[in-house]
């Protein structure tokens, strides 16, 4: 009786391992972020650790009591060719469009992320809040009276690309993010709109703090964020937006002075704790940032005449 029941034991042991392992299976969720708010929709971007199908739930209470599905639009992957969203779902890119909204209101969503090789493995976020933009302006008062119409320009920014990388569409799939100017961020993904490893984001996508189209004026500081496949890392860029041009054109960024690394006016601990964190980091490695290797070298890593160039600039507060 006493080996029965310890056989018993052993079985049941067994299957909660087995059951607990697959509870633990489901599909993590990070960086996510709402992006591309417009007065009709929004988008949320995510990544995840498996090859996922990526989904949402939009209600009109954060309590999750009312949930929208009449009228609203879910679009995975949105704005990227077939190709480009087969490779950011492989590498653990997701993006939905939420469409069929009404301007200047607020909505709650959280994400679905399902996993297609075990269907029981499906993970839920948190609930977030967005409120949609108000007014899509296309005229801004001018000096003189006048109503001039206006447009941003796009804005084309090339992804880094590790010297281990694949040669091979090279950067297709990643997921490029702007943000610091408007109230969310606009994304694009790399070879939609542009040959990789370049990404174009519509900067007419961007509305301001009073729900209205933000007229870019050149000069405002962004970080601009690479969502990096099959790493569930980021990277992440300081730039500065260039002045629009009439018509409008893709443009690049701009890089400021280089030891100036948060592009605050100033030379400092915070740059310090930027540039520390990239330390010792070669270009093979997943974090290594190009914007931190000062000292053009063969050998591609972040070493101590990187530092020494630093620390000459450290303590400025003039910089422009």
């Amino acid at each position: 009786v006493v080996h029965g029941a310890f056989v018993s034991f052993l079985c049941c042991s067994a299957l909660l391992l087995v059951f607990a392992s697959r509870a633990s299976a489901v599909p993590e969720t990070v960086s996510l972020q709402l992006t591309d708010v417009t007065p009709s929709s929004f988008s949320v971007v995510w990544m995840t650790n498996v090859a996922a199908v990526p989904d949402v739930e939009v209600y009109a209470d954060f309590a999750m009591v009312t949930r929208l599905v009449e009228g609203i639009g879910i679009s995975p992957m949105p704005d990227a060719p077939l190709a480009v969203a087969t490779a950011a779902k492989h590498t653990g890119i997701m993006k939905v469009r939420v469409s069929g909204l009404a301007a200047s209101t607020k909505y709650f969503v959280r994400t679905v992320t399902r996993d297609p090789a075990s269907p029981e493995s499906i993970s839920y976020s948190g609930i977030n809040e967005v409120t949609t933009a108000g007014e899509v302006v296309p005229y801004r008062l001018g000096s003189d009276g006048s109503l001039p119409a206006y447009i941003n320009d796009q804005l084309a920014m090339k992804v880094y690309i590790r010297p281990n990388d694949s040669a091979d569409a090279p950067g297709v799939g990643n997921l490029i993010m702007l943000s610091g100017v408007g109230t969310h961020p606009v994304t694009a993904f790399v070879g939609a709109g542009l040959a990789p490893p370049y990404g174009v984001l519509d900067l007419s996508n961007l509305f301001g703090l009073d729900l209205k189209s933000y007229a870019v004026q050149g000069g405002e500081k962004t970080l601009i964020t690479i969502y990096r496949g099959g790493t569930l890392s980021t990277l992440s860029h300081y730039r500065l937006l260039p002045v629009p041009t009439s018509p409008a054109t893709v443009a690049e960024p701009l890089a400021g002075f280089f030891a100036d690394m948060n592009l605050d006016g100033k030379v400092d601990r915070s740059d310090f704790d930027l540039f520390r964190g990239q330390y010792r980091t070669a270009a093979t490695d997943r974090n290594y940032n190009p914007d931190f290797d000062f000292v053009a070298d063969t050998e591609g890593v972040v070493d101590a005449r990187d530092f020494t160039r630093f620390a000459r600039e450290y303590g400025r507060t003039d910089v422009r």
